[in-house]
């Protein structure tokens, strides 16, 4: 097994070194009394190469000359103390001095050199678990629970330990060794910024990761720097005894590590509180794979992870005894193939209170807290066999960097597929029947096998590279990853060449100049990473080389002079050769390869590049002997000021040399600010494509709505644009704001610019876009302005909008409806408005309201189709949008005028006698005119803010100076129809009939569909659905077919004016008013000879004239009456009556019929010209009922 076991080492060795083709040295020195601090990225630890406590040269950590001279002060221990002290640790802080080293040399100053590389930890998997061993260490505890661990990624005998109380844990106590502990000597303790529920806590690379108390919540508190670097939701989670182990004690959220890194179980609702598994990223807390089991959690004692694989235990407590020998692990989910797996392993049970259990993949052993005492558990695993499997990296790992991997060996009795894992979010469940294959393909260069679903398959770079090259197949969908295949660990032979040049010691600057020759040509994935590494190291040289070119007081003038030129020369050609670098990186023919990473790779290396060229600036401006450097490179600008800040200085302006339309200004009161002896040091650059690397994951940007999957989401539409002072920090604050203009670099689909700043960590390389300090001061469709109180790099972050119909059958099919229904609607409308408008005999206030509202739509659909094609045009959409604005308002107020008319009609027996006209037009455009003034007033470069269309912007709540108003106007309509429809409904009598109330749902009607229009129109614009598209574009042809409907086709008065339109065009010069007159005489004369036939039935007839008189009255409209011109009315009443025998006496000489003669033929114009009053027309009526009654009596 030992021989197997080399055998194997000795294949990592060779295959890593294919995928990691050197390992970048790094240095750093500090002088003695100072601290020395080495860190390594991700999950890598530290080896320690050389380490020198002494002084070996005298230019280096220059002090008193006596303290200087022995340059053969060595510390032979110093790489044996060092070792000790960092290996296998992923960062470590020693200072330089008497307190950890032996002193060589007493009376010399000494410093502390190390040169140290960072390298994978090797986590092997000893195989499938058999049997847990007996109990190895035991010790009796204070508390009945409680979870005791190692960290994995720490060398040494450190123990934590957190014995647990209910609603009073928050403390971590930490042993120096296991014999520390059981003689109770404390080492450090911990007080943890929240309490803990449960005992799942894990501690993981200098971090102790447990659940806090009464939340469904992850919190990560650094132990090196006692603060909480992270805390996280785990969304759905049961939580605080909902879904606890069976012992209880808040354990519904264990954490736990393993081989793979960190995770977390628990239990959801949705999935019937059974157990769930999810694999998180321990430096990001971002979960990176989640798998749903059908193992009820509350019948698990413990659960824990082992090489992939949960397994869940049942043991007996002492109150149920009658469990005897069930102590065992039956269950057991292998993440890496998504299936279950059937297992009995008797699990050791002495004191029957099992609380926690921890795995721990460095000495593979269970850390067991089992009541009051605390165990220790080997375990025996199957031996371990070679196995075809290739060699893999964990996820979490392999994210942050590809030359540092945790490197996973598997070892199995036969050769399982590749390690599975998982894209954020993905959910995946064991294959219900035969196990579906992604089908075979090329890409990149590379042939993919056929590939299970959720397994990642690996093969060797394309040709021309060296490494190993990895593509994922999704679970859900059974389909390649969308995003390509995994090339980060794929790099070009000239990458180990030039390490070997930097390991070598050559001049930083000539090495700079060889790797952009090399960046020129093609790259792949890991020659960007490396790269940027690269540059890293060079740095770090190069400040080390400097230092042989500092002045001296020992030399003359002249040699000093010479070398400060040399230093300020050194450093323009090494920073020229990193800005050619960084160019070469970010030019379009190399995007392909950084897509070739994954996001947090992408992320890192971003990050790296603007941290690297940070520093070099500031390099240079510590040496720099004029006042101002700028190099430019077409996707790269740099400018870097040494100012005096004791003469007048001006406000900095970046690009200075050129127009660009990505400039920041920095006002001169913040320069004096940050003056340091009379200077100032200034650096600005300029990024292209660089911004959509840097990931828009855990932003903290105000969002106009929610990032929903598969629809908006947060991307970067800008350069990234920085600006620092003095490289004090990775952020400067400031008195008084930065202000800074960036372009949009997409038009189409990106809208509610945030004001960011790329907020990173100095030590990981890891960080989020945030808008903290920094605010938004003026966008339009093409710029955004802000400000911010501090320095760093910045960008605009947009919400990005997929079209949900971008082509196709679809999208025609809408494009078609839209412009149908407009067209539609608009005809309806311009037919409405002509007939309004042409008809002479339709005059009246309710006409006058419908011709305006018919108007005023057809200018506002007008409008909105202008504005959807216009939105680009930055004078022309601001006016459009203020129109649109206006027009939508008149609307609405429009449609509130008719609702009162109705009531006014309802509620006044005689109409007024002077029209209300001018009240209606000052209403109904005087509040929008107010309306949009105000708003001009408030903010007017919000008109045509909108991303979709000219209309008013959504982001800062602009556009509820639209919803506001119609809201109001809305309410106050509907207020007004139901206090209309409640009296007619109380009071209806014959003079108020069934037609008032059928107005009335006309306008109730047209209210809610106009309504509905545009909301579904303003979602659409908003929201680009294609629900809502379908919506407003079928609203909007009925509201206008609708008006032109109801309002115009089924009136009887249009009919017959139309009718008469006709008639008197067809019937022109056949017949005369006159001849017309005889006739109605002649039918009145036929009338009286057959009245006088019988005086008997006269009462009879009476009464039936008064019934019939009376029917009619109430069959026709109330409203309908008001429309007809009251001389129509009048005249024909009057016509009629004059040919009806029953009021007419024998002798025809009745003074009745002079009254009725005088009454309904007054001296008046023609009758379709009359313009009386319903006035008039009341009057009449009552009078004509007066002589009725009186002829009848």
């Amino acid at each position: 097994a030992e021989l197997i076991l080399c055998s194997l080492l000795n294949l990592y060795s060779c295959l890593s070194r294919a995928a990691m083709p050197f390992g970048l040295m790094r240095r750093e020195l500090a002088c003695e009394g100072y601290p020395i601090e080495l860190r390594c990225p991700g999950s890598d630890v530290i080896m320690i190469e050389t380490a020198n406590y002494g002084r070996t040269d005298d230019k280096i950590c220059d002090a008193d000359p006596f303290q200087m001279e022995n340059v053969q002060c060595y510390q032979p221990d110093a790489f044996k103390i060092m070792s000790h002290r960092c290996n296998n640790r992923t960062q470590c802080v020693v200072v330089a001095g008497a307190d950890v080293f032996p002193d060589p040399c007493p009376g010399t100053y000494k410093y502390l050199e190390i040169q140290y590389e960072c390298v994978p930890y090797i986590f092997v998997c000893p195989g499938t678990l058999v049997r847990v061993l007996d109990v190895s260490s035991v010790k009796e505890a204070e508390h009945q629970s409680g979870a005791w661990c190692k960290d994995p990624l720490q060398a040494g005998d450190r123990l934590y330990v957190m014995p647990w109380t209910p609603y009073r844990t928050d403390m971590l106590y930490e042993y120096a060794s296991w014999d520390d502990y059981r003689q109770n000597r404390v080492t450090t303790t911990y007080k943890l910024p929240s309490r803990v529920d449960g005992t799942g806590f894990v501690v993981y690379d200098g971090a102790v990761f447990y659940n806090k108390e009464r939340t469904r919540n992850i919190v990560k508190y650094d132990l090196r720097t006692r603060i909480k670097s992270g805390e996280a939701i785990i969304t759905n989670a049961n939580y605080h005894d909902t879904s606890p182990y069976r012992w209880g004690g808040k354990s519904d959220i264990d954490l736990a590590v393993d081989e793979h890194g960190l995770w977390v179980i628990y239990a959801t609702e949705a999935n019937n509180g059974r157990l769930v598994v999810s694999q998180v990223n321990p430096y990001t807390l971002r979960f990176e794979g989640t798998w749903q089991t059908s193992f009820e959690k509350r019948v698990a004692s413990d659960a824990f992870v082992a090489c992939g694989v949960l397994y869940a235990v049942r043991s007996v407590y002492q109150d149920d005894d009658s469990e005897a020998g069930g102590d065992l692990i039956l269950y057991a989910y292998d993440t890496r193939r998504d299936a279950e797996r059937p297992v009995h392993i008797p699990f050791p049970n002495p004191y029957q209170h099992i609380s926690s259990i921890s795995y721990n993949p460095r000495d593979n052993q269970l850390y067991v807290w089992n009541n009051y005492n605390v165990l220790r558990y080997q375990l025996e695993f199957s031996p371990a066999q070679p196995t075809n499997e290739p060699l893999s990296t964990p996820l979490l790992s392999s994210s942050l960097s590809p030359l540092s991997s945790t490197v996973f060996l598997s070892f199995s009795p036969s050769p399982p597929p590749s390690v599975t894992f998982n894209p954020a979010g993905a959910i995946n469940r064991a294959p219900a029947g035969r196990p579906f294959t992604a089908t075979g393909r090329v890409s990149r260069g590379v042939q993919w096998p056929p590939t299970h679903r959720g397994e990642t398959v690996e093969r060797p770079c394309p040709k021309g590279s060296l490494g190993i090259a990895s593509y994922h197949c999704m679970a859900d969908e059974v389909v390649w990853n969308p995003r390509g295949p995994d090339l980060s660990n794929c790099t070009s032979p000239w990458v180990s060449q030039v390490a070997q040049k930097i390991k070598s010691g050559e001049n930083a600057a000539h090495i700079a100049a060889v790797l952009v020759n090399h960046t020129r040509g093609h790259v792949y994935a890991g020659d960007v990473t490396s790269s940027v590494r690269l540059m890293e190291q060079l740095l770090d040289i190069l400040d080390s080389q400097l230092q042989a070119l500092r002045p001296a007081t020992k030399d003359s003038a002249t040699r000093n002079y010479n070398k400060l030129q040399k230093r300020e020369r050194t450093c323009r050609a090494f920073i020229q050769a990193l800005v050619q670098t960084v160019d070469n990186l970010l030019r379009w023919e190399a995007l392909d390869s950084w897509q070739d990473m994954n996001a947090t790779e992408q992320s890192h290396t971003a990050t790296m590049v603007l941290d690297v060229m940070e520093k070099a600036s500031f390099l240079l401006a510590n040496n720099l002997y004029e006042g101002r450097f700028s190099d430019r490179a077409p996707n790269v600008d740099l400018e870097v000021y040494v100012l005096n800040t004791e003469m007048d200085i001006r406000d900095l302006f970046f690009p200075h040399s050129y127009d660009s339309d990505s400039t920041i200004q920095l006002p001169s009161a913040t320069i004096k600010q940050y003056s340091r002896n009379g200077q100032v040091k200034v650096v600005f650059a300029l990024y292209k494509n660089l911004g959509s690397f840097l990931s828009t994951q855990n932003a903290t940007v105000k969002m106009e709505a929610e990032v929903k999957p598969g629809g908006r989401k947060l991307a970067v539409n800008s350069h990234v644009i920085s600006a620092s002072m003095n490289k004090e920090s990775s952020r400067v604050f400031l008195t008084e704001p930065v202000t800074f203009t960036l372009r949009h670099l997409q038009l189409e689909n990106h809208f509610s610019p945030n004001c960011s700043f790329w907020n990173y960590s100095e030590r990981s390389m890891t960080g989020q876009w945030s808008s903290q300090g920094c605010k938004l001061v003026h966008t339009n469709n093409t710029h955004t302005t802000c400000s911010c109180s501090h320095l760093t790099n910045f960008a605009l972050l947009m919400n990005h909008q997929q079209p949900a119909y971008p082509g196709g059958v679809q999208g025609l099919i809408l494009f078609v409806i839209t412009w149908v229904g407009m067209v539609i609607s608009l005809v309806c409308l311009a037919l409405c408005i002509s007939t309004f408008c042409c008809l002479r005999g339709l005059q009246s206030d309710r006409t006058t309201i419908h011709k305006n509202l018919c108007l005023t739509l057809f200018i506002s659909q007008l409008l909105f189709l202008i504005c959807m094609e216009n939105k680009h045009y930055t004078v022309v959409c601001p006016v459009l949008a203020g129109f649109l604005h206006f027009f939508l308002l008149s609307v609405f107020c429009w449609l509130c005028v008719e609702a009162v008319q109705l009531y006014v009609l309802l509620v006044e027996v005689f109409e007024s006698e002077t029209s209300r006209r001018k009240y209606y037009y000052l209403s109904a455009y005087g509040f929008p005119l107010l309306v949009v003034a105000i708003s001009v007033a408030i903010d007017y470069r919000s008109y045509g803010g909108s991303p979709r269309a000219c209309w008013l912007r959504v982001d800062n709540y602009f556009v509820w100076m639209f919803i506001g108003p119609v809201s109001l106007v809305i309410l106050l309509n509907l207020a007004v129809l139901v206090i209309t429809v409640h009296r007619m409904i109380r009071h209806s009598t014959v003079l108020k009939p069934d037609s008032s109330r059928f107005d009335n749902i006309n306008s109730v009607t047209l209210l809610l569909l106009v309504t509905l229009t545009w909301i579904f129109g303003l979602l659409f614009i908003n929201e680009n659905s294609v629900v809502m598209a379908y919506l407003f574009t079928s609203f909007n042809a009925l509201h206008g077919l609708f008006i032109f409907i109801f309002h115009c086709a089924l009136q009887k008065k249009v009919q017959k004016e139309y009718g008469k339109c006709f008639r008197q065009s067809s019937c022109c010069g056949h017949a005369s008013s006159t001849g017309s007159h005889g006739s109605l005489k002649s039918s009145a004369h036929r009338g009286n000879n057959r009245y006088y036939s019988g005086s008997q039935s006269r009462h009879s007839r009476i009464r039936r004239m008064w019934n019939d008189t009376v029917r009619r009255q109430t069959e026709s409209s109330f409203m309908a009456d008001l429309n007809n011109t009251p001389t129509i009315n009048r005249g024909t009443m009057g016509n009629h009556l004059l040919a009806n025998p029953v009021l007419q006496t024998r002798s025809g000489s009745s003074p009745y019929n002079t009254l009725l003669a005088e009454t309904f033929n007054p001296s008046s114009p023609a009758v379709f010209n009359s313009t009386g009053t319903f006035r008039n027309s009341s009057t009449d009526h009552l009078l004509w009922f007066f002589c009725c009654y009186i002829y009848v009596f």
